[in-house]
C-alpha cells in the first residue's frame, strides 16, 4: 500500500536538510516558484487586456518609452551590485557596524543621483521630440510628454526604493522579491480592469498607474524590514560616510561599467527594432520574449541565490561546495533547455489560444527566442559565479565587445540576411555564446586555483 506519510518525510528530508547554505538556497527556491508561478499567470492575463485596452502600436510605444529607462539604471554607478556583494562579505564576516555605513552611505548617494537625474529630466523633457524619438504619429507629442513625465518621475524614485531589494537578495531572501513581482501584477490587473470599465484607450493613464504601482510596492517593502528584520541597520544620517565609497566602489564601478553595458546591449534591440520596421513590431517581439522568458524567469530562480551564496562561501574557503553548487546547476540546466523545446512546439498553439488574432507571431521567432533562452540560461550559471566572487575584469571586456558587436549585427542579420525582426535576436543570441564560453574557462581556473592575472581581477 502507497505510503503518503512516508514519501512527505522523504521529501522534508530531501529539501530542507544538508548544508545550511542548501537548505536556505532550496526554501528560497520552494516559495519562489509559488510568487513566480502566480506572477508569470497573472502576466499572461494582463497582455491580453493590456491589448483590449491599446492597440497593437499604442501598446508598443509604451513597452518602448518604458524600456528606455533602461538606459539610465546605470546612474547608479554600480553602488547597488557593490553593496548586494560587500553586504554579503560583512554579513559572513558578522561585521554589523559596516553593514550600517554600507546602507545609509547608498542610500545618501542614491538619493542625490536620482534628484539631481529628474530635475535635468524636468528642464529637458518639453524640449524633447517623442513622436520622433518613438517613430510613431498615434500619439500626440503633448501626451507623449506627460507619460515620460510620470515614467521618468516613477524612475527616479524606484532607483533609491530599490536598495531595500539589493538588501534581500544578498541576505539570501529572493522568494520576498518574487512575492513583490506577484503583488505588483494583482494591482496592475486590477487597475487595468478598472481602466476597461470607465475609460477608452488612454496610453497616459494606463501608463501613469503601472508607473506608481512598483512605487508603493517598494515603500512598503522598505517600512516594513527596516521597521523589523533590518532594524538594527536603519539608514540614519549618523551613518552616512562617504568615506566607505571606497569599499562599494572597489567592487561597484566595474559592475556600473558592466551594467551600463548590459543595458546598452540588450535596450537597443526595441529602438532598432522600431527604427527598422516601426513600433508596431515591438510588440510581437516582446510577446515572444515574454512567453520564452517564462523558462528563463523559471530558471533564474534556481539560480538567483547561487550569487550571494557564493560570495559567502568564498570568503569562509569552501570551494567544494561552490563546485558542488555548479554540478547541480549544470542539471538543472539541461531539464530547463528540455522544458524549453517544449514550450517551442507548444507555441504555435499557445499563442493563437492565448491572443487569437490580435498579434502574429512567426515560428522563427520562437526558434530564435528558443536559443536565445538556452544559451543566456547557460550563461547566467557562470556570470553569477563570477559576481559571486568579484572578479569582473573579463566579464567587462566581453560586454563592452558585445555591444560594438550587437547593433551593426542585428542590422545586418535582419536587413542584409533578410531575418527580420529574429536577426535582432539572434545577434544579442551570438554575443551570449561567447560570453558563456569565456566565463566557463574562467570559472575552471578560478575554482582550480589557476587564475592569474586578468581572470584573478
Amino acid at each position: 500500500m502507497f505510503d503518503n506519510s512516508s514519501l512527505i518525510k522523504k521529501l522534508k528530508k530531501r529539501f530542507f536538510q544538508g548544508h545550511q547554505r542548501d537548505q536556505l538556497i532550496k526554501k528560497n527556491i520552494l516559495f519562489s516558484y509559488v510568487f513566480k508561478g502566480l506572477d508569470i499567470s497573472l502576466g499572461f492575463l494582463l497582455i491580453p487586456l493590456v491589448l483590449s485596452y491599446l492597440n497593437e502600436e499604442q501598446y508598443g510605444v509604451w513597452i518602448l518609452l518604458f524600456s528606455l529607462t533602461g538606459y539610465f539604471s546605470f546612474m547608479d554607478v554600480g553602488l547597488s551590485h557593490g553593496l548586494r556583494n560587500k553586504f554579503a562579505e560583512a554579513k559572513a564576516k558578522n561585521e554589523i557596524e559596516k553593514l550600517r555605513y554600507y546602507v545609509s552611505t547608498t542610500y545618501a548617494l542614491l538619493a542625490i543621483i536620482s534628484s539631481i537625474f529628474f530635475v535635468i529630466f524636468l528642464m529637458v523633457n518639453s524640449f524633447v521630440n517623442w513622436e520622433r524619438i518613438l517613430n510613431t504619429k498615434i500619439v500626440l507629442n503633448d501626451d507623449l510628454s506627460v507619460l515620460a513625465l510620470f515614467v521618468f518621475g516613477a524612475f527616479s524614485l524606484q532607483f533609491v526604493f530599490k536598495i531595500i531589494i539589493t538588501i534581500l537578495t544578498a541576505d539570501q531572501r529572493p522568494s520576498i522579491i518574487n512575492l513583490q513581482g506577484f503583488l505588483i501584477k494583482c494591482l496592475q490587473v486590477s487597475i487595468i480592469i478598472i481602466l476597461i470599465k470607465f475609460t477608452e484607450g488612454s496610453l497616459v493613464l494606463l501608463g501613469a498607474a503601472f508607473s506608481m504601482i512598483p512605487i508603493v510596492s517598494l515603500l512598503g517593502l522598505t517600512i516594513y524590514y527596516f521597521s523589523k528584520d533590518y532594524a538594527h541597520i536603519r539608514p540614519k544620517i549618523a551613518y552616512v560616510n562617504f568615506s566607505y565609497l571606497n569599499d562599494l566602489m572597489n567592487v561597484g564601478i566595474k559592475f556600473f561599467f558592466i551594467t551600463l553595458a548590459g543595458i546598452i546591449l540588450f535596450s537597443t534591440d526595441n529602438l532598432i527594432i522600431t527604427q527598422l520596421y516601426g513600433p508596431e513590431q515591438v510588440t510581437p517581439y516582446q510577446i515572444a520574449n515574454k512567453y520564452f522568458g517564462i523558462s528563463l524567469m523559471l530558471f533564474a530562480i534556481i539560480v538567483q541565490p547561487l550569487w550571494s551564496a557564493v560570495t559567502d562561501a568564498y570568503h569562509k574557503d569552501d570551494l567544494i561546495w561552490i563546485k558542488s553548487a555548479m554540478k547541480k546547476m549544470k542539471k538543472i540546466w539541461i531539464l530547463f533547455s528540455i522544458g524549453s523545446l517544449l514550450l517551442l512546439i507548444i507555441s504555435p498553439y499557445f499563442f493563437k489560444l492565448w491572443l487569437g488574432d490580435k498579434v502574429d507571431i512567426s515560428f522563427i521567432l520562437s526558434v530564435s527566442w528558443f536559443v536565445f533562452v538556452v544559451i543566456q540560461s547557460y550563461n547566467m550559471i557562470y556570470t553569477y559565479f563570477i559576481n559571486g566572487v568579484g572578479k569582473l575584469r573579463v566579464q567587462l571586456y566581453i560586454t563592452v565587445f558585445s555591444i560594438i558587436f550587437n547593433i551593426p549585427a542585428s542590422i545586418f542579420l535582419a536587413k542584409t540576411l533578410n531575418m527580420g525582426v529574429s536577426g535582432v535576436i539572434m545577434a544579442t543570441t551570438i554575443s551570449m555564446l561567447l560570453s558563456a564560453v569565456i566565463k566557463t574557462i574562467q570559472y575552471n581556473k578560478i575554482i582550480n586555483l589557476r587564475a592569474h592575472g586578468v581572470w584573478n581581477k
